[in-house]
């Protein structure tokens, strides 16, 4: 709730102070994401031949 003795700026300040800090932390969490699905993949030069063969039908 807004204090009866914060003046508009100081709630500009605050909602503007929250609105980076939330697109911050939503940043860290998608460079995450990505760098946690880029250790599962595999490029497909770095199959082996029997892998290869197993993604044939």
């Amino acid at each position: 709730m807004i204090e009866p003795d914060r003046t508009e700026w100081q709630v500009r300040c605050a909602f503007n102070a929250f609105c980076k800090r939330v697109l911050k932390n939503e940043a860290i969490n998608i460079y995450n994401e990505r760098r946690q699905q880029q250790a599962k993949e595999l490029t497909f030069s770095d199959l082996t031949p029997q892998e290869e063969n197993q993604l044939l039908p």
